[in-house]
């Protein structure tokens, strides 16, 4: 079973946030975010639903690791997929580092071209 660093680490990472950048969602210091995702600490309570609306993910995935569903009732894709190379690897960890804004501009260049255009 995953710890809560672990999962902490993946929701992390799933958001495509560095440790500095959660810390300073947060209001706190990288070496706290390093902290509690090495198990060394704990995130004070009050901190944790802003973790989790930062991150996306329900206090019961980052407490108990219990997935559950998506509150506007739409389905969560897992954190971690399935990788076929080194390549693809390299590109899903650019592409999750990427801020929002770039994302979307990526994947409209992605997009297929119309037809007839």
């Amino acid at each position: 079973m995953k710890s809560f660093g672990d999962r902490l680490r993946a929701a992390r990472i799933a958001a495509g946030m560095t440790q500095e950048q959660l810390g300073f969602a947060l209001g706190v210091t990288k070496s706290s975010v390093s902290a509690w995702e090495n198990n060394r600490e704990t995130p004070g309570f009050k901190l944790l639903p802003e973790l989790s609306g930062v991150l996306k993910h329900s206090l019961d995935e980052l407490i108990c690791g219990a997935a559950t569903p998506a509150p506007s009732g739409e389905v969560r894709e897992a954190p971690e997929l399935y990788v076929g190379n080194a390549g693809e690897r390299a590109l899903l960890i650019r592409y999750r580092a990427l801020p929002p804004k770039r994302r979307e501009a990526l994947l409209e260049l992605l997009k297929p071209a119309k037809k007839g255009s």
